[in-house]
Parts: structure tokens; C-alpha cells; sequence
């Protein structure tokens, strides 16, 4: 099994996501996270493949089918929360320690969020198999799933998720990096264009009086020579 990430941008197509508000529906918001973290993976040159990159459904069985034969060691799969609550959560397996979900919790805590829980679920009838089909159906793939904050939040992770989404999904690669020890390196920033304006400021009303000068002596008077060479002085 190879060191390959798999990302899973959770819902998609028909199913819209339950973490969904006027603001974003839930399939959209964690495709944009998901596309983002797909490119920066690609550019610290880490092996990575999405679950869907377009607004398309998946059924579980078909998404948890991508996953278990992806060949990838892990998987990370966004979400956004619902039910009232507020901040990040990140659910890892039974089966699986929860170093790396820790390790996403608290890198997206840095950039301002609140952490509700690090958890594991277990199916109300069997104690030994895992609650999520994510965890339950996608073999020995160690899959995370991360809830980013709640789209029906009281408190602060509306706001939130509408101006933090990038920097959350950065920190998610950051850390991921640090687990796995790849070399990581922050994004590229645009350079700014600065206008660069000139020193001297340019005087209007000097330039009409030497104008006029020029024009009332002429060019081959000394004063006109004068007021000739103090223009072009203004104007360089």
C-alpha cells in the first residue's frame, strides 16, 4: 500500500449534505476545500487523488468501493456539521489511534477554530464495528473524517467557515505533512503590484508661469532661455 492520500469531498449531486445553510450547500463548500487541498498536495509533490471533483453523487457503497481500492494508505473525507453545535470535530476508526485526527483537530483549532471533540462511534448493536460507512466499509485504509464547524451554528462558525475555509484547509495539509514527514512549504502568496509613483510632485502653477514666459520672450531671449530650461527641469 502506497503513502497515496485520497480526499473525499463528502455528498455530492443529488445530495446536497445536511451542513448546508443560505450560504453554501454542504457538497459545494467541502468540494471547494477539497479541490484546494488536492492542488497543494500536488505542488509539495505528494501523491493524492480525489473521490469526485465535480458535483456528481455518490452512493456509499460506490464512495466506500473508490476508497477501499484506491490503493491509498489514507483518506481524509470533509465535511460540514449540523444540529446546533460549534467548532471541529474529527472521527477516526475504532481500529485506528487518533495520533493524525488529533493532529487535523488541533491544526484547524491554530487558525481560530473552537474543537468540540476528537471521537470515535461505534454501531448501537455491535460494539466492534464502526458507526460511519467511511470508517466500516473502506478496508484498511485509515480514513478521517473532519466535520470543519456547523453550518447551523449559534456562535461563530458561519462567519467562520465563510472567510476561514482556505486557511482550514491548509492547516489540514500542514499537519498531514508533519504525520507522514514530507516536506511542506507554505503556499505561494500573489505579489502585489505596487504603483510606484514619482518622487518630485509636478507644479502646476510654476508650469503656466514659465509657459507664459516662454511665450511672451520667446526662446531666444535670456529670459526665455531661462524659463525654457526651468520647464523642461519640472516636467523630467
Amino acid at each position: 500500500m502506497s503513502e497515496l492520500i485520497l480526499i473525499d469531498p463528502g455528498h455530492g449531486g443529488k445530495d446536497p449534505g445536511g451542513g448546508s445553510n443560505q450560504y453554501w450547500k454542504e457538497k459545494d463548500l467541502v468540494l471547494k476545500i477539497s479541490l484546494y487541498q488536492y492542488k497543494r498536495f500536488k505542488e509539495l509533490g505528494y501523491p493524492v487523488k480525489l473521490t469526485r471533483d465535480k458535483d456528481v453523487y455518490l452512493s456509499p457503497a460506490v464512495r466506500t468501493s473508490i476508497v477501499k481500492n484506491s490503493g491509498a494508505k489514507y483518506c481524509i473525507s470533509n465535511h460540514i456539521n449540523a444540529g446546533g453545535g460549534d467548532g471541529v470535530e474529527t472521527i477516526h476508526s475504532i481500529y485506528a489511534d487518533d495520533k493524525l485526527a488529533k493532529m487535523l483537530a488541533d491544526a484547524i483549532v491554530s487558525e481560530g477554530q473552537n474543537l468540540r471533540r476528537v471521537f470515535t462511534r461505534t454501531l448501537p448493536y455491535n460494539s466492534k464495528q464502526d458507526y460511519y460507512y467511511m470508517h466500516r466499509d473502506t478496508g484498511a485504509v485509515n480514513t478521517t473524517i473532519i466535520e470543519y464547524g456547523f453550518a447551523d451554528s449559534k456562535r461563530d462558525d458561519v462567519e467562520q467557515l465563510l472567510k476561514q475555509w482556505e486557511n482550514y484547509a491548509e492547516a489540514v495539509v500542514k499537519a498531514f505533512c508533519k504525520h507522514v514527514g514530507h516536506p511542506y512549504k507554505s503556499p505561494k502568496k500573489e505579489e502585489k503590484k505596487v504603483k510606484i509613483q514619482s518622487q518630485s510632485k509636478i507644479d502646476t502653477n510654476q508650469i503656466l508661469y514659465l509657459a507664459q514666459i516662454l511665450h511672451q520672450e520667446g526662446e531666444g531671449t535670456g529670459k526665455g532661455k531661462w524659463a525654457l530650461q526651468q520647464l523642461k527641469k519640472e516636467l523630467t
